[in-house]
């Protein structure tokens, strides 16, 4: 077949944002927004190829470089395929073409590559398969956002009765929609999530990301409150077509007692039906066999449980199995 790679300096950026804007699985990780997103991110190094066949537009492929700073950047290279190769029909052919040419483009500094499904990619296993990409399991909850009475009668009991008490408690929430987002704002929330990332040992993008985000017109806030006006806890979520993407949320540890995360995540679903939105990402769940702490929490909000999965690619075993001693000595040393 004819095809063509067309690289970021030569892509319409209007055909391209047309392409994923028009395909069933298409998801705000691949615009060309988010793109501009990553390059204003500090430790992300984006890039973007396109397939085409006979001069029309029939794939997409856009992964980011990371590293951390210092001494750990030789250690930690990796490339992100967020949202999975996008393709015209879900054609194998045209997945093929695409990491056939992504291995030939990529950064060789780099120790691994995964791609993140956001959609059902095992009708394409084979296409990964013959790529050298291995299938890992990784779980998410989408809640569909249909009628709100609807979507409140499957919130398991636990979860309902913990809502009425935090509105009990007088906590309530305000949604900051796109162009109502100042970066004092941000840098509040920001503060939350740090501290909730801290205390479970998970790291967290630079809020530089986040402003930009928003300065592209993606991002929605959700700020838990309490009578006092006080900032409890927070959503940063992204918004694309009609779905929302929960991205990065949580409360101070010390209001736990008077359950925010409860009430936060129901204003974020009601907040969806009344604007139209027909799903909810939660963002991950896990991979099915390892503890994981929020995912009963997750399971309560009354989500289908998917597992679209991960693949991986391993271009560097020696650096790789590196990087993961590196990871378990850290976790030990911090107790």
């Amino acid at each position: 077949m004819n095809y063509k790679i067309i690289t970021y300096e030569q892509i319409d950026r209007k055909q391209w944002a047309s392409f994923v804007e028009s395909h069933p699985k298409g998801n705000v990780f691949l615009t060309p927004e988010m793109y501009d997103v990553y390059t204003q991110t500090p430790g992300y190094e984006p890039h973007m190829i396109a397939l085409e066949l006979d001069k029309q537009l029939v794939g997409v492929l856009l992964w980011v470089v990371m590293r951390e700073k210092g001494i750990k950047a030789r250690f930690s290279a990796r490339s992100i395929i967020q949202g999975a190769p996008l393709t015209k029909d879900d054609k194998p052919e045209y997945i093929v073409a695409l990491l056939e040419a992504y291995e030939n483009m990529r950064d060789k500094s780099v120790i691994y590559t995964q791609v993140r499904n956001h959609f059902e990619m095992l009708t394409v296993n084979d296409a990964f398969q013959r790529c050298g990409y291995r299938f890992e399991s990784h779980l998410n909850f989408i809640i569909t956002l249909d009628d709100e009475e609807v979507v409140w009668n499957r919130i398991g009991k636990g979860r309902i009765k913990q809502i009425n008490k935090a509105q009990k408690n007088g906590l309530y929430v305000d949604v900051y929609e796109p162009g109502r987002i100042n970066d004092e704002l941000i840098a509040q929330g920001y503060e939350v999530i740090r501290s909730v990332y801290q205390r479970a040992g998970l790291p967290l993008t630079d809020i530089e990301q986040i402003k930009a985000t928003n300065r592209h017109g993606l991002l929605v806030m959700f700020v838990v409150r309490n009578t006092n006006g006080e900032m409890l806890g927070c959503r940063f979520g992204l918004l694309y077509k009609d779905s929302i993407y929960g991205w990065y949320a949580g409360s101070y540890s010390q209001f736990y007692s008077l359950f925010p995360n409860d009430i936060l995540i129901w204003e974020t679903l009601r907040w969806g039906i009344k604007n139209g939105y027909k799903t909810f990402d939660y963002g991950g769940a896990g991979e099915p066999n390892k503890p994981y702490g929020v995912r009963a929490f997750k399971q309560q909000m009354g989500g289908e449980l998917v597992n679209f999965g991960r693949y991986e690619k391993i271009h560097r075993p020696f650096m790789y199995r590196i990087g993961v001693l590196g990871v378990k000595i850290l976790k030990l040393l911090k107790g």
